[in-house]
């Protein structure tokens, strides 16, 4: 999209809320958060995770370890791990955000369901088909249950799950699930 807009947008928030609220405010903190991510889209990797470890330190400082803030995180930086192809350090953060999660809102929460898919991703990248498989169901479970049949993150995993059936040579099975999730987005 319109990265260097949304990055203008999000410095000029940050610049706003450091001054009323100070660095370690909610608001503030969250807009570090945002600019780490589009950070992150624009490929700008050794920046993104400066930007989201900051958070982190000051998130694991002021709501704590197992806060669902410090565990969005946690996933934030896996992602941008694994974009740089750092399997197991990504693997690293998403399972403390996987562990935060579960504590803190539960197995049932489409903020789990998308920590497993992201697990899936990586193990996918791996050529790890079968772990890729089972976070995917995992993933597909909770947000079936949580988000519906129709909602786009549930039509993305059915598009993963045939992904991975195709890269298994189980063709007829992966044009079913593609099948599932053009349904969805149509």
């Amino acid at each position: 999209g319109k990265y260097e807009e949304a990055m203008e947008q999000y410095q000029k928030a940050h610049g706003i809320f450091l001054k009323v609220y100070g660095p370690e405010h909610r608001s503030t903190v969250g807009t570090s958060f945002e600019f780490g991510t589009v950070l992150g889209e624009q490929g700008k990797y050794k920046e993104a995770l400066k930007e989201l470890e900051k958070v982190l330190a000051i998130e694991v400082n002021t709501v704590g370890e197992e806060h669902p803030d410090t565990a969005k995180t946690y996933h934030g930086i896996g992602v941008v791990l694994l974009e740089q192809g750092k399997y197991e350090e990504a693997m690293e953060h998403y399972q403390k955000a996987l562990d935060i999660k579960l504590e803190s809102i539960g197995q049932e929460d489409p903020s789990t369901a998308e920590t497993y898919y992201q697990i899936g991703m990586l193990f996918q990248q791996q050529g790890k088909y079968e772990e890729a498989m089972q976070q995917y169901q995992r993933a597909l479970g909770i947000q079936s249950r949580t988000l519906g049949e129709q909602h786009p993150e549930t039509a993305s995993t059915y598009h993963e799950i045939g992904s991975v059936l195709d890269n298994q040579g189980k063709y007829e099975e992966s044009i079913q699930e593609y099948r599932k999730a053009l349904k969805i987005q149509l």
